[in-house]
């Protein structure tokens, strides 16, 4: 690895506090995907060897519940996990290098082999700075155009986009629709996308945690040409950047204003 590489911040991962309804949103889509990575569960001071794999099935954002599936040796184990009414460590993989960090206590439910996880510690991200999902705002208008159907987008990574469709339209959205020929439309530029697929499916929930009757589509970029991903590459590391920026001047700025 050279100097330049080892000193890159866009290699460094980066820690911050997640808000419930990032990690809600993104716990929905990960039980909905079929290609989710498995969560990886410890105790603390544990080896890594010793720390075991989940597959999350479904989560529960009233009580803060993950409900798990066991792999490999777990599924034969009919006494559950030795570490099944501790409390554990867990790393949920959501994309690329971005992975959530909280704790709770690991509960095993012998009727059905499965377990589940109730989140009881403050819940963390950590992502490269290169690989962030970039949130579309008024200073960052993002928009998908799908069979001359423009959307909103609601996000923007080198790998997708996400927009909010109504229930109405779900049938044209169904899990693994493919669309060719879209058009990503960021900072005023149009990126060809020559495949867009449905990846993730996700009920919008109002303040009380009830699906609204929104839903959020998860597109995946597929083939891609190399210049257009180096492109959104640099464009979506640089808004973030800016971004980062932007909440620090905003908070120095808060800091004056403030009379105390």
């Amino acid at each position: 690895m050279s100097m330049k590489e080892k000193n890159d911040p866009n290699k460094k991962h980066y820690f911050q506090p997640a808000t419930i309804e990032d990690f809600t949103e993104s716990m929905l889509m990960q039980c909905s995907s079929e290609n989710a990575q498995p969560l990886t569960v410890w105790e603390k001071g544990e080896n890594e060897d010793d720390a075991e794999l989940y597959i999350a099935v479904e989560y529960l954002p009233q009580t803060k519940t993950i409900k798990l599936k066991p792999t490999g040796s777990l599924i034969t184990k009919i006494t559950g996990s030795l570490k099944a009414g501790k409390q554990v460590l867990v790393k949920i993989p959501i994309q690329d290098r971005i992975n959530y960090f909280t704790g709770g206590k690991l509960k095993f439910h012998p009727d059905e082999l499965t377990y589940s996880i109730e989140i009881l510690q403050d819940i963390f991200k950590s992502q490269q700075r290169g690989n962030f999902r970039l949130n579309s705002s008024t200073i960052i208008p993002i928009q998908f155009k799908i069979d001359e159907q423009v959307f909103p987008a609601e996000d923007i990574s080198i790998g997708g986009t996400s927009f909010i469709i109504e229930a109405i339209d779900k049938d044209r959205f169904a899990k693994g629709a493919l669309f060719k020929e879209c058009t990503l439309r960021f900072d005023r530029k149009n990126y060809y996308i020559p495949f867009a697929q449905v990846a993730a499916i996700i009920p919008v929930l109002d303040e009380a945690g009830a699906p609204n009757g929104k839903i959020k589509i998860g597109i995946s970029f597929k083939e891609l040409a190399r210049k257009t991903e180096d492109e959104l590459y640099i464009k979506i590391s640089s808004e973030a950047r800016g971004e980062e920026m932007r909440k620090k001047f905003d908070t120095i700025l808060a800091k004056k204003s403030d009379p105390t």
